[in-house]
Order: structure tokens, then C-alpha cells, then sequence
């Protein structure tokens, strides 16, 4: 070979190492915007970003099995641990781990369908085994949400994908049921420390950096038996101390998404945070409650009656930060059997005066009106409401005393209070009439016949009509004065896609997370 021949294939070879470089420069700049999320034909920022959600109210460990109140639910439910029963945004039930499934015409026997090809997210299969080996397991041991599977005689499986229940009587919410904890399906070999760990069959697995009370990392189970996969490679949820903390992180572009900002207006969050508002509804409702029991003023119905005529919900709906809407009732519109009844007992200060001249200037005696502390000013309203039927024969004054929540609780349970301000959600505002709560002594033979009529009905149409009678009934016995739903204030970035917005207190559906490029 000549000088000139090596002298070409040397400046040949260079040439070749630099066309090499560069491209594999420009493979790993494709890589690592594809990584930071900047390349995606959809539109959004690619599928490997992250998303930060601020909330409030840490639980205080991983156990969906055993660990109470909703902030569990709210982390794990639907992303990580899936129900055979799922809800959508109206609070409907949908297919989830069970595609279908059938009801007896007698009500005693359902038959669920499972998905052939699910599996949890340690690659496990999952089977009709599993979830009869959950539901033993639930109920055996008493994880929170077994007194909803009451009804429940037998649990077997027919083949791999079969599961039937064999029903003690006909039970019109248990399909409901299964949306719920009560329906979650546990992995049978599974072996870990449910406080820390979690394992799940949901489009999320728990990460390794979860830290108590501060953060939960959520990521992307690449072996999701679904073929949509979450959006998001990571979603983590942040905890906040109060509500101030999380406006504040919010306004930082801390997070993408903040909830829920009970005490901070819709205007007010998009002027404190820079962040576009949005209100979701809830099955949450505020009422003022009342003790029935012989000794209190409370048993006597037309006392019942002047309060609500005394108050007016309508102005009490429009100033509250959290109300959705005006409630007349003990279900809400995302409730099977919901009507509106505002109209049953309108404000009308005058009527209720004429009604209150029945009574003597002592009848009320020590009106015992307890509050929460969240609703110090909601229960400064109601009590001048209240003082509004006052007249020279009949004298109200209560009196109002703010408590924490566990003084709330507490006395509410041992029946030392007449009136109290309390926030409760739809299931357990139902309790409280239809004789399964007795926390208020309220009794009515009518309307609990309703309601037994509505649980034992073998269709969802019956059970609608039903509980819509019973509500109704309560509703025109005064049993409470039902004064709002309680609406969901969340920040949201604007960039922001595939949020959920309704009933996002119960259950946060994170997997169509992602943020949008422009």
C-alpha cells in the first residue's frame, strides 16, 4: 500500500469515528430528552416524566388492610391495589378486575367474571384462587370494610376465572361493596410488611424511597396486565401539615396537583397559587345533626321542623369555601336514589316563629351546639340563624362550643350534645337513620322499612327507587338539617392532563397523569 493509499485510509477511518460520534451524540441527546420528557408524537411531555401531587393528611402506614380513615384509599386504591369492582368519575360501577358479572333473579347468588391475563405486579397470576382466598381473608380477620360483606354465606370458585357468592339474603350494596376495600384482591403467596410495602395488581408499584408521613413515590408497574400503561413513569405524592403549606408549595411549582383546599376559594387559589382551579363533587356532606333522644328538645319533630326552617342552606351553600351544592337530604347526586330536596323545608323565618310560639321561654334550657373547629365560622352562621327565632315567648340560645375532632367524636358517641355541626360521608350520613347508627337515637319504623326494602332489593333500579322513598321520608321528619355537599378545590397545573376531579377525597386515579408539552 503506498503512503497516499494510507494516508487516504487514515483520513477515511477518522472520517468514520467522527460520523460514529455524532451520532452516537445524537442517540444519547434522544435519549435524554425522551427521558426529561421532551419528545412525544402525542403531544405530551414524554412517558418517562414525573408528576408531584400535594396533599394533606399522611397515612400513617401503607396497611390498606387494616390502616383506618380514607388517606390509605386515596394513595393505594385503583393504583395500587385494584377492586373486582371499579367506580368512575359519576361514582358508577364499571369492570375492573372482574370484566362482568351477574345477579340471581332471587338476589343470592353473584357470579363475578374475572379478567383472564391479569396479574400482580411481581408477575404472579392472578385467579379466582386469589380472590377467594382475599375475601376469607377479609373477612376472617376483620381488614377495614369487612361488616360490608355481612351477606356474604359462602365464597368459591367455579374455574380460574369464576367466582361466585353465595348470598344469606338478597344485598343490593354489596356490588358496591367490591368497589371498595372490601373488594381488593390480595396475592396469596405474597410475603411482606404491608406497613412499608405494598403489592398490588394496579398500574403503580410503591418505591423503595417511601417515607412516612412525607411521601409516597408511585412507579410505573411495567408488568401492568393492562396494555395501557400508567402515563407517567412516577407520580409522587407529597404530604402537607396543613392547607397554608400546600398553597404555598403549590405556588412554588412544588407540585402539578394540590388537594384538597377546603378553607380557600376557587378565585383565591388561582390568585395564590398561579395555578387554574377546579371544584369536583363528593359524596361528602356538612349537616347540623340532632340528638333525638326523650330527654333532648330535638325528639320533638316540630321543634326539628323551626330549625330548618330557620336556616337558610341556600346563603349557607353560597358562602361556604367547600360547598358544592345546596343538600336537602341524606343523599347527594352521585347516589343512587338522589332527588332534590331543598324544597322540602325552605327558609322561612317566619313560619318557623309562628311554629316556635308553641314552646315556653325554658324549653330550650342549654342548647348544647358543638362544632368542629374547621367550621368555627360556619357554626357562628348557623347559631345566629338559629337566635333568629327567638321572640318574647320562646328564647334559643345555644350554646356554642368548638371542640377538636376526637372531643367531637367522643361526645357525639356518648350523647352529650343537643345539636352538632359535623362533615360526614354518604354511606355513614345513611347510617345515621336507617337504625344501623344509633349515635342520634333517631328512629322511624317508615323510613327504616325503606331502607331495609333498598338493601334487600335484588336490582339496581329498585334499590334507586327505594332509597330515594327513604331519603325523602328523613328528609320531611327533619332528621337532620342537611345543609351542602361538600365540593373538591384543587390546584391544578395548567400543563397538566388526565387529572381526576370527582370523588378524589375517596379514591385518586393517577395513571392517566401526564403533563402536556405546550
Amino acid at each position: 500500500m503506498t503512503k497516499k493509499q494510507q494516508g487516504e485510509l487514515r483520513r477515511w477511518i477518522a472520517f468514520s469515528a467522527i460520523v460514529i460520534a455524532l451520532f452516537a451524540l445524537i442517540m444519547l441527546g434522544k435519549s435524554i430528552a425522551e427521558r426529561s420528557g421532551v419528545l412525544d408524537d402525542t403531544g405530551l411531555i414524554g412517558s418517562d416524566s414525573t408528576i408531584d401531587v400535594g396533599l394533606i393528611d399522611a397515612p400513617k402506614s401503607l396497611d390498606i388492610r387494616t390502616e383506618q380513615g380514607t388517606a390509605v384509599e386515596q394513595a393505594l386504591l385503583g393504583n395500587v391495589y385494584e377492586t373486582l369492582i371499579g367506580r368512575d368519575e359519576n361514582n358508577k360501577l364499571i369492570p375492573s378486575l372482574a370484566n362482568s358479572w351477574s345477579t340471581s333473579k332471587d338476589g343470592r347468588t353473584v357470579t363475578l367474571h374475572l379478567r383472564g391475563n391479569a396479574t400482580f405486579s411481581n408477575g404472579d397470576a392472578l385467579d379466582a384462587d386469589d380472590v377467594v382466598w382475599s375475601f376469607n381473608q377479609i373477612i376472617s380477620k376483620k381488614y377495614v370494610g369487612y361488616e360490608r360483606l355481612g351477606s356474604v354465606a359462602s365464597v368459591s370458585a367455579d374455574d380460574s376465572s369464576t367466582v361466585v357468592l353465595t348470598l344469606r339474603e338478597p344485598d343490593a350494596t354489596l356490588l358496591r361493596a367490591l368497589s371498595g376495600r372490601a373488594g381488593i384482591v390480595y396475592d396469596s403467596t405474597a410475603d411482606l410488611d404491608y406497613t412499608t410495602q405494598a403489592l398490588g395488581s394496579g398500574p403503580f408499584i410503591v418505591g423503595r424511597t417511601y417515607k412516612q408521613g412525607s411521601t409516597i413515590t408511585l412507579q410505573r408497574n411495567d408488568r401492568y396486565w393492562d396494555s395501557k400503561k400508567a402515563a407517567s413513569a412516577q407520580v409522587t405524592l407529597h404530604y402537607y401539615g396543613d392547607e397554608s403549606s400546600l398553597l404555598e408549595a403549590a405556588a412554588e411549582g412544588k407540585v402539578e396537583l394540590a388537594l384538597p383546599l377546603e378553607h380557600t376559594s376557587i378565585a383565591d387559589i388561582g390568585k395564590r397559587t398561579g395555578m387554574k382551579a377546579v371544584q369536583g363533587s363528593s359524596t361528602s356532606k356538612v349537616m347540623l345533626v340532632f340528638n333525638c333522644g326523650t330527654d333532648s328538645p330535638m325528639s320533638d319533630l316540630r321543634t326539628r321542623q323551626s330549625f330548618r326552617y330557620l336556616i337558610d342552606t341556600a346563603a349557607v351553600a353560597s358562602s361556604a369555601t367547600d360547598a358544592k351544592q345546596a343538600l336537602g337530604g341524606p343523599i347527594g347526586p352521585l347516589e343512587p336514589g338522589y332527588e332534590d330536596l331543598t324544597g322540602v323545608y325552605p327558609h322561612d323565618q317566619a313560619k318557623a316563629a309562628q311554629m316556635l310560639t308553641y314552646y315556653s321561654t325554658r324549653y330550650f334550657g342549654d342548647l348544647t351546639f358543638l362544632v368542629p373547629q374547621e367550621y368555627q365560622a360556619l357554626g357562628a352562621q348557623i347559631n345566629d340563624y338559629l337566635k333568629q327565632g327567638t321572640s318574647n315567648l320562646t328564647a334559643i340560645n345555644p350554646d356554642m362550643q368548638v371542640v377538636d375532632d376526637a372531643t367531637l367524636s367522643q361526645r357525639l358517641k356518648s350523647g352529650d350534645f343537643k345539636i352538632a355541626l359535623v362533615s360526614v360521608d354518604g354511606t355513614d350520613n345513611v347510617d345515621l337513620f336507617n337504625g344501623v347508627d344509633n349515635t342520634l337515637q333517631y328512629q322511624n319504623g317508615a323510613a327504616q322499612q325503606e331502607y331495609q326494602q333498598a338493601v334487600t332489593s335484588t336490582n339496581a333500579t329498585d334499590y334507586a327507587t327505594h332509597m330515594a322513598t327513604f331519603a325523602r321520608t328523613v328528609s320531611q321528619d327533619a332528621a337532620a338539617a342537611w345543609l351542602y355537599e361538600r365540593g373538591i378545590n384543587i390546584a391544578v397545573n395548567p400543563k397538566l392532563s388526565g387529572y381526576p376531579v370527582n370523588l378524589t377525597d375517596e379514591i385518586l386515579p393517577l395513571e392517566d397523569l401526564a403533563l402536556k408539552k405546550h
